[in-house]
């Protein structure tokens, strides 16, 4: 039987996809809202009257960097998932003006 059976045989429940999934949920909404935001300015910059081709450079860097840290909350403890949220959280209030 494996760990994924009950004793009768039948697939027991998926488990959680991280074993701290309330701070992962936090930490990964505060990345994905930092990353949309990235989405909003870099169209912006785009389509501005005249495009500043090294401010659009730098948001393209800074979101890629947000898809890696997202990526890598798969495989992070509770420590890096708490350090992310507040970082992405201060990260997006900043971006957003948001007190």
């Amino acid at each position: 039987m494996s760990d994924l059976e009950t004793p009768q045989g039948t697939p027991a429940p998926n488990p959680s996809p991280h074993p701290d999934s309330d701070g992962y949920a936090v930490a990964l909404e505060c990345v994905r809202l930092v990353i949309a935001w990235y989405n909003s300015a870099i169209y912006n910059e785009e389509h501005a009257p005249s495009p500043d081709a090294d401010r659009l450079e730098k948001l393209v860097a800074e979101r890629r960097e947000c898809v890696a840290a997202r990526k890598s909350l798969s495989h992070a403890g509770p420590d890096e998932i708490g350090r992310m949220a507040r970082e992405y959280g201060t990260r997006f209030r900043l971006l957003t003006g948001i007190s």
